[in-house]
């Protein structure tokens, strides 16, 4: 790699120092292609579980209320 090999369209700077830190980008989503798809379904499954716990808790409390009631 030397300066000014590629042409960047948005003005990045032509330097070896871009080019390594391109070619470690592509390196990094080469071997986990899925991983943005993963982070969206776990933030997906955190929600679900946030959900969930409180309509769990929800219903213990209406049971327990109802339960002490008689």
């Amino acid at each position: 790699l030397s300066d000014g090999q590629v042409t960047y369209d948005d003005g990045s700077p032509q330097t070896v120092d871009q080019y390594a830190r391109d070619v470690a980008s592509f390196l990094m989503w080469a071997s986990e292609p899925h991983l943005e798809d993963r982070k969206q379904l776990g933030f997906m499954v955190i929600i679900f579980l946030l959900i969930f716990s409180a309509l769990i808790y929800l219903t213990k409390r209406s049971v327990y209320a109802k339960a002490g009631a008689h």
